[in-house]
């Protein structure tokens, strides 16, 4: 499914109020420039902002806040927020802030080159994970995840972003050599749908400088960088009062303000003036046609657009109303789209709605779907007909109040998880809110002020919120991908005029909302069956129950995330025994699309709508899965969806026809890019054809029919054996009852064990070139050696260290000393249901000119390391940071319901490998890794795969 952005202020908002400090101070150096904000946005707000934030200002003008918050523990988040990005940039500057973004982690006033990473993993970070940064139009921001919460880790992770902020070197022997991980991060990005979304950002925003200053530059721009340029726009924009800092985590919040005062306080700014941005006006009136022919996305997309430049002003209370009716309405709009996507016959297969600020100064509205070329017609047709139906004749009351139990559902959701949200995530929504002018609100705040407000909205309101969203003009209509292909571009434009000219003038049919009904699946056991068995480990608080009928759950109560509760259902052999070959790249949106025997997906969202049940149908390994998410209260609800999607599920012919074309074009789209020719030949060729390492072939999944699909799942839903596991905040007594309940009567036949499979053939020595048919400038280099299969804890777990420390190693070797990449990756692989085999695999993307020569360079790098070894020093570089997320894992649902409890009942030695995990990882020694890279990593036993653009043949 398309992501879709629905209601996005408010989920960037919060509530709540607080006496603040002081309004901020003025910078003694003079005057700030008029486009640099100052104050906070609830300084001029009717709205009370989260009461749990602790707001300064320094007499610099520099900003901060400061939140304590627990999860993840003994952590804190550390945000450098600079409110400038590439539209602060002047036409000569176009990639400057991107590239100083970079220049930052090469060099500053206390860690010289090459020096601030290996601090990193020294404490316990792992770069990327714990430590990165990312430049938009109006910000750069650095981000830092400590692995402690102490006065000394706290200081020093104040002193790097102190050195972020004002202590940059840019040495010039540094700026060359980073020019090629700038290249290579813009040729890594140049994908065929990041060219139809630039495309079509640049034709909507014509008239503003959005259009001009995607952040990651041109390349004149960035062949001319030098330490010159790039401190000029150092100094004029990284200044103190136009940096807010940001630091949130389990830590206590005195201790915290008085190290931030103190390491910033000293900041001051340079005599360099920014000279404010003119951001431009967007088009105002008329009818704007874009088309772009982009073959190698595998698929056409239409849109309608429009942009509108939105008025300065406060965060307040009305605004915010204004903005709850247009969410409203976009929402009920997605909801029609969805059910007209899912009939018999739709032209579409897959959609996107979404309204919103773009940047505090336009809002930007879209509606669009994915269609086959020859039907883009009809996709556009339909579209068109869907907004102006809505628009002419209004949304109805039963669809209006559908639209509010949805929101009333996030925002119950929001409330009652607040306590376990993440530090990082908590920072980057502080900081989002800050940049679009908002106040940040409270969960529980938001809820207080508005669940009574979206109860309180009429269809009146709702249906005039649409109209403001969607003017007849200005508007674009477009069309990118694989239509149209034998036209030119007037040709083209000329055609898309007519067709949505042409459905603009038909009469819009009147809608008919899918009819509601009632969820059927209520005739349960009032008396729950008791289970016949109940173990209890003590280490592990983990709780096994035993049913009759082939029933076995796992239950762990936790207080990671409260009022949150994960679930998964295992039973079958999944991708183990797949019938025919293909078959599981179908199944998991056939069943996910069909909904149940009885309702259809539209009817079964119908009823949940008002829920923050989640729950989706998986092929994994060695089983099949529902994996789920809901809140504490909403358990047996889940429970009884869960029954009703296993005892009664659908294969719906417009479900399987919808899956097929959308797989269609993902295949297509994979034949067109470096990336997707790896998936489809490189991984088969390394993998020996297994299915559990390789992509099938288009011509496998499209010979697969609607009854094979059937004839292959229904038996193990039917009669597998289950297994359930449940971990969260639960209330133990009553799952146990709502098990016993539910699943307590199941008659289900003995497990069949796995077929037998065979060790895959792996290519040692050997070579591949494969060619897609791309146009970007672009290979995709993979070098991969065998090793083994995960049923050897120790030995998988010391694979990780090795891939780690392989991964660092050319890191510093490719990237940092050759610039020749921008992020070598390196996993390992080992597999669940292929005995002995494994993969430890090197990717990344490079130039193709280059691509021979670093083959080779891996190739030399893995043959040191199997031969020499890793010296201790570099062994605990990789060790801390892999204790650091260890034990931050453990603290996580997600970890004790996934690398836990799924397929215990089948692998029980998975719940003893939680008690001694640290403990294994902490008594590690690099001889360890050392004895594995010998034996795996031999220079022979290396094969490759270099994936080529045609265009560089």
């Amino acid at each position: 499914m398309p992501e879709r952005i629905l209601w996005p202020h408010l989920l960037l908002g919060a509530l709540l109020c607080l006496l603040l400090l002081p309004p901020a101070l003025p910078a003694k150096e003079g005057p700030t420039p008029g486009c640099t904000s100052q104050g906070w946005p609830h300084e001029k707000s009717d709205l009370p902002v989260d009461p749990d934030i602790r707001f300064g200002t320094l007499d610099n003008g520099l900003r901060y806040l400061i939140r304590e918050n627990r999860e993840p523990r003994k952590r804190v988040a550390l945000y450098l927020n600079v409110q400038a990005g590439s539209l602060q940039e002047t036409n000569e500057e176009r990639g400057l802030a991107h590239y100083l973004e970079h220049m930052l982690f090469n060099g500053s006033t206390h860690y010289p080159p090459g020096t601030l990473i290996k601090y990193f993993q020294s404490i316990g970070m792992d770069f990327g994970a714990d430590t990165n940064a990312h430049t938009a139009y109006d910000e750069t921001v650095y981000t830092l995840t400590l692995p402690a919460a102490d006065e000394k880790t706290l200081a020093e992770g104040l002193t790097v972003l102190a050195d972020f902020a004002r202590g940059a070197l840019l040495l010039e022997s540094e700026v060359d050599r980073e020019r090629g991980v700038i290249f290579s991060e813009k040729r890594s990005r140049d994908t065929a749908a990041a060219r139809v979304r630039k495309a079509r950002l640049a034709f909507d925003f014509a008239g503003t400088i959005v259009a001009e200053r995607d952040p990651i530059g041109i390349e004149a721009t960035l062949q001319q960088a030098d330490s010159a340029r790039l401190r000029a726009f150092y100094d004029k924009w990284y200044r103190p009062d136009n940096m807010i800092v940001v630091m949130v985590g389990d830590m206590d919040p005195r201790l915290a303000e008085g190290l931030l005062r103190q390491h910033f306080a000293p900041l001051t700014r340079a005599k360099a003036r920014p000279v404010c941005p003119q951001y431009g006006e967007p088009a105002a009136a008329g009818l704007r046609l874009h088309y772009l022919a982009e073959p190698e996305l595998g698929h056409t997309e239409v849109s309608l657009s429009t942009v509108r430049a939105l008025p300065a002003g406060p965060d307040t209370l009305a605004r915010e109303t204004e903005r709850l009716h247009q969410d409203l309405a976009m929402i009920l709009l997605n909801n029609r789209l969805q059910q007209l996507e899912r009939e018999a016959g739709s032209p579409i297969s897959g959609s996107m709605v979404y309204s919103g600020p773009f940047l505090p100064q336009f809002r930007y509205t879209l509606l669009g779907a994915r269609t086959e070329a020859a039907r883009w017609h009809k996709g556009l047709q339909l579209l068109t007909g869907v907004l102006e139906q809505a628009l002419r004749e209004g949304f109805t009351e039963a669809e209006l109040t559908r639209g509010k139990k949805e929101i009333l559902a996030m925002l119950e959701e929001e409330a009652q998880s607040a306590g376990g949200r993440d530090s990082r995530e908590l920072a980057m929504e502080l900081v989002q809110a800050l940049n679009n002018g908002e106040v940040p609100l409270a969960p529980a705040g938001k809820k207080a002020i508005f669940a009574p407000l979206t109860r309180q909205s009429t269809l009146a309101e709702v249906n005039r919120a649409l109209h403001e969203l969607w003017p007849r003009e200005p508007r674009t209509v477009s069309v990118a991908g694989t239509a149209m292909p034998a036209q030119s571009a007037a040709q083209a434009r000329a055609r898309i005029q007519a067709v949505y000219t042409g459905a603009l003038s038909a009469q819009a049919r009147p809608w008919h909302k899918m009819a509601a009904r009632a969820f059927p699946y209520l005739a349960y056991r009032q008396e729950p069956i008791r289970p016949t068995g109940q173990q209890s480990d003590s280490a592990t608080q983990v709780q096994t129950l035993t049913f009759g009928g082939g029933v076995v759950a796992h239950l762990k109560k936790t207080d990671f995330q409260p009022n949150q509760v994960l679930l998964n259902l295992h039973f079958g052999q999944g991708l183990a025994g797949e019938t025919p070959p293909g078959a599981a790249m179908l199944a998991p949106g056939l069943i996910n699309e069909s909904g149940t025997g009885a309702m259809s997906r539209e009817q079964l969202q119908e009823v949940l709508a008002g829920t923050s049940l989640s729950l989706d149908f998986a092929v994994a390994a060695e089983s099949f899965s529902f994996r789920g998410s809901c809140l504490s209260s909403e358990l047996e609800r889940m429970l009884q969806v869960l029954h009703a999607r296993l005892h009664d599920p659908g294969f719906r012919p417009e479900a399987f026809a919808r899956v097929r074309e959308q797989l269609e074009q993902m295949y297509a789209g994979l034949a067109s890019s470096v990336e997707g020719v790896q998936r489809l030949a490189g991984d088969h060729f390394l993998s020996g054809g297994s299915r559990a390492f390789a992509t099938p072939a288009w011509q496998e999944v499209a010979r697969i029919t609607l009854p094979q699909l059937e004839a292959w799942l229904r038996p193990a839903f039917a009669h597998a054996p289950l297994e359930i596991n449940i971990v969260g905040d639960i209330d133990l007594k009553e799952t146990k009852r709502l098990l016993g309940r539910y699943f307590g009567e199941e008659r289900r036949t003995a497990a069949t064990a796995l077929p037998a499979r065979k060790t895959p053939a792996f290519p040692a020595g050997q070579s591949r070139r494969f060619t897609a048919a791309a146009a970007s400038d672009k290979a995709y280099l993979t070098l991969a050696w065998k090793t083994d299969d995960f049923w050897n804890i120790q030995r998988t777990r010391g694979l990780n260290l090795l891939a780690s420390i392989l991964e660092d190693r050319l890191r510093v070797k490719i990237r940092e000393e050759l610039g020749s990449t921008y992020s070598p990756q390196v996993f390992s692989l080992p597999g669940k249901i292929d005995p002995g085999f494994g993969l430890l695999e090197s990717r990344m993307i490079v130039a193709p000119a280059q691509a021979e020569k670093l083959a080779q360079v891996v190739r030399d790098e893995t043959a040191r390391l199997a031969r020499n070894g890793v010296s201790a020093e570099a062994f605990k570089r990789a060790q801390a940071p892999t204790l650091t997320a260890i034990r931050e894992q453990m603290r996580s649902n997600s970890y004790w319901l996934h690398a836990v409890l799924s397929l215990s009942s089948r692998h029980p030695e998975q719940l003893e490998w939680p008690k001694h995990i640290v403990q294994e990882f902490e008594a590690m020694q690099a001889a360890d890794v050392n004895r594995l890279a010998a034996q795996y990593l031999g220079p022979e036993q290396a094969a490759t795969v270099l994936v080529v653009p045609a265009s560089s043949l």
